[in-house]
């Protein structure tokens, strides 16, 4: 049995079922009855489907270097949704959606910086 999680996969993608048969060569049904493993994808078609989702055989399939359980938790909500447009983006799009994180971390350090030196500006005139 696989693990494929190829709805949760596909729905991050933002695609339909009938959009993926299309971009793999299949029928509608046919995804579904994935997504119900019901049947499963041969070795060309998991390949294809790992050039939709931008990802490895390994991943796909569920296979992996250490137990699950091992692992930490993945992180939540916004970090973990960010984590996941990052892995699903193309080498290209994930420099910049690395350059824009950089970008944002800078401002946000020099404005606490600056919040910093006010407060404690504002400190030292009180106390004058």
């Amino acid at each position: 049995m696989m693990n494929l999680r190829l709805r949760e996969r596909r729905e991050a993608l933002g695609l339909n079922q009938k959009e993926l048969a299309q971009k793999v060569g299949k029928s509608f049904r046919t995804i579904q009855s994935w997504e119900r493993e019901e049947s499963y994808p041969n070795a060309e078609l998991v390949a294809a489907l790992c050039e939709v989702f931008n990802t490895d055989p390994n991943d796909l399939l569920g296979w992996y270097e250490e137990h699950p359980e091992d692992r930490p938790a993945a992180p939540a909500g916004a970090e973990g949704e960010l984590i996941t447009c990052y892995r699903q983006s193309t080498e290209k799009r994930r420099s910049k959606i690395l350059e824009t994180a950089r970008d944002q971390a800078e401002l946000s350090q020099a404005q606490a910086e600056t919040a910093g030196e006010e407060r404690l500006e504002a400190d030292q005139v009180r106390s004058a």
